[in-house]
């Protein structure tokens, strides 16, 4: 079983299985103790037993050396950019640097005058390496106010009796939405060092996996199994004999997935069947002979948050033989000849059975080595530069990531919030058992993510138009420029920029905008949402918009008597124009195309679509329809 035919086969499934796992990897950690109860933990007083305790000093030399790590993160980013120098002067980098350095003896008005420098409405100020410094100085400043403040203990009160109202108000609605102070107000209690034991149990609460991914080996399979059926010659010596004659190679290269719970592990798998027929001749003896050879070989990838990896290849063979014929040239004692040889034969069968075994065997490992050891050099250095490099770069790289096989399906468990986020809250909904992909996501991870990726930053017309004829794209039609409207620009609010609401078969998406330009014209913060009903439609899921698009100004409330003002009357009308072309009547749900070499196992159609009303959504896509080749007359 050899050739160049096999060997081309071999590269592209190997390379092939390790683009397919790429493409739901991200990063992060093992899977977390198991999540307490969010009821469980409002039922029980919040605080009880842990009154203010003083910070000490080592606890503040401690969020001085986060603030130093963080600003390395930032300095290296600086002294690669041209514009390094004017952001230093902008952020006071002296007075920053100082304080990092300072220890215990922490400037609290110095630090929340950096704090306010880090958290303006400054393009670029969304960066991670920007954030990590913001957070950093927060939370020594946190430190250090409580160090300092003679009302420390009044404010950890207020902190705490804030927790528990806000807890119980979740508790008892099955929601999400009146936890949305609960991530800053947690970091702020672990800044100033305090309730640690209530903010440990308050995370276990609210710090469960908000996404979690599985695919099913149906789905992949196709693409990596490949039929084996190859004709190669046969050249060996065996026991000093020349053996030679032809085989044939029929079977599979099969993708295989293997039960793990600490990461994802596939098998590339051969399982073949050689069927041999060759010639061997000694003296006047010839010998014709019959062999069948099962061969079964292995090579085993691992994907962790970490890295991949992979074992060295392994095989299995069998071999059978029977002897077809014998041929004596020999002019005299040809029968006597031929018992012989036939008794000779017999006595070596399995000395040469053997010896054909741990060569078939050799030849699998050394041909799947030399077949996959260049694709799987690639794919680990495509999941460090390709994945993971990009996820931390841009901040999106999760605090947790869990993979594992079942022998039916990959499993991705994952979970996105900073210190000042939440994730859910709560157990996610069961997947339909006839879905090849299933993905359930919390609101909170798209919150989190648009939040860590918007937050603060001002997105242009001419930036959209840009970033989307460098990908080979077309503008929607709902960001172009309107021929009656000036370009825009708008500059996304810090928090929750970007939020998903998720109710029962209900979504809401609101935009939170702290300011519009049109051309010249500068408008205020400006709340844009529409609420959608998920609906079935005809074997296929549609969302139908509920109502008109509505637009806000943060806080307001409609039909409340308050009146909007010249200038937000005049924002409300150029942004329904706009966000109604957004924001469609009715999205009707197509097929999910699949990229690269999975093209061909799509579209798949959505045979689920799911929402609660404590912010999980989930979606289900089965396999596509097989098309019916029509004969002819």
């Amino acid at each position: 079983m050899a050739g160049s035919t096999t060997d081309r086969r071999f590269a592209t499934v190997g390379w092939t299985a390790m683009l397919l796992i790429f493409s739901v990897l991200g990063g992060g950690s093992a899977l977390p103790v198991a999540a307490a109860d969010l009821a469980a933990v409002a039922a029980n007083p919040l605080g009880d037993g842990e009154s203010f305790r003083s910070v000490s000093t080592s606890e503040l030399n401690a969020a001085a050396a986060s603030l130093r790590s963080a600003l390395g993160g930032l300095d290296a980013l600086l002294q690669r950019s041209k514009t390094g120098p004017g952001w230093k002067t902008y952020l006071d980098w002296p007075a920053l640097t100082q304080q990092a350095a300072a220890g215990s003896n922490a400037d609290p008005a110095t630090l929340l005058r950096l704090y306010r420098r880090l958290e303006a409405e400054e393009n670029g100020l969304e960066m991670p390496q920007f954030a990590a410094v913001r957070r950093a100085v927060g939370a020594y400043l946190d430190a250090a106010d409580a160090a300092t403040n003679p009302e420390a203990e009044k404010v950890l009160a207020r902190r705490l009796e804030k927790l528990t109202e806000t807890l119980g108000e979740a508790a008892a609605t099955g929601t999400g939405e009146s936890l949305e102070s609960l991530g800053p107000l947690l970091s702020r209690l672990e800044g100033s060092r305090q309730a640690p034991a209530t903010v440990t149990r308050v995370r276990n609460a609210v710090s469960r996996p908000n996404l979690y991914l599985d695919v099913k080996e149906d789905l992949l399979a196709p693409v990596v199994n490949r039929v084996v059926d190859e004709h190669a010659p046969v050249n060996d010596t065996i026991l000093g004999t020349r053996v030679r004659g032809n085989g044939h190679t029929t079977g599979f290269v099969l993708l295989d997935f293997v039960p793990s719970f600490n990461s994802a592990m596939v098998d590339l798998v051969l399982d073949a069947t050689n069927h041999s027929s060759t010639r061997s001749s000694k003296g006047p003896v010839t010998v014709h002979t019959q062999g069948t050879t099962t061969l079964d070989a292995r090579k085993r990838i691992m994907i962790d948050d970490q890295r991949l990896t992979s074992l060295p290849a392994s095989a299995s063979a069998d071999v059978r033989t029977r002897t077809a014929g014998i041929g004596v040239t020999s002019r005299f004692g040809k029968r006597f000849i031929r018992k012989m040889a036939s008794k000779k034969i017999a006595e070596i069968r399995p000395q040469a059975e053997a010896i054909s075994r741990s060569r078939a065997e050799d030849r699998a490992r050394q041909q799947f080595e030399s077949q996959t050891a260049g694709a799987l050099a690639q794919a680990a250095s495509d999941y460090q530069t390709k994945f993971r490099r990009p996820l931390l770069e841009r901040g999106w790289y999760p605090e947790l990531l869990h993979l594992s096989t079942s022998d039916s399906t990959m499993s991705v468990v994952a979970r996105k919030a900073l210190s000042d986020q939440i994730a859910a809250f709560s157990a996610p909904p069961s997947v339909d058992a006839d879905a090849v992909m299933a993905v359930r996501v919390h609101e909170t991870m798209v919150n989190n993510t648009a939040e860590i990726t918007l937050g603060g930053r001002t997105i242009t017309q001419q930036f959209v138009e840009e970033q989307i004829k460098k990908n080979n794209g077309t503008l929607p039609e709902s960001l172009g420029n309107d021929p009656d409207q000036p370009p825009w620009s708008i500059t996304f609010a810090k928090r929750l920029p970007v939020q998903l609401d998720a109710d029962d078969d209900r979504v809401k998406v609101t935009v939170r905008g702290s300011k519009f330009t049109s051309g010249d014209r500068e408008f205020p913060a400006m709340d844009i949402w529409a609420a959608y009903r998920i609906e079935p439609a005809a074997g296929a899921i549609r969302l139908v918009r509920d109502g008109d698009v509505q637009i806000y100004p943060p806080d307001f409330v409609p039909g409340g008597g308050e009146k909007l003002s010249v200038a937000e009357t005049s924002l409300r009308r150029i942004l329904q124009k706009r966000f109604n072309k957004v924001f469609k009547e009715v999205v009707d749900v197509e097929p999910l195309d699949l990229p690269g070499d999975l093209k061909n196992a799509g579209p798949l159609p959505m045979e689920q679509l799911v929402a609660r009303k404590d912010g999980w959504v989930a979606a289900g896509w089965r396999k596509k329809e097989p098309t019916l080749a029509l004969v002819g007359p």
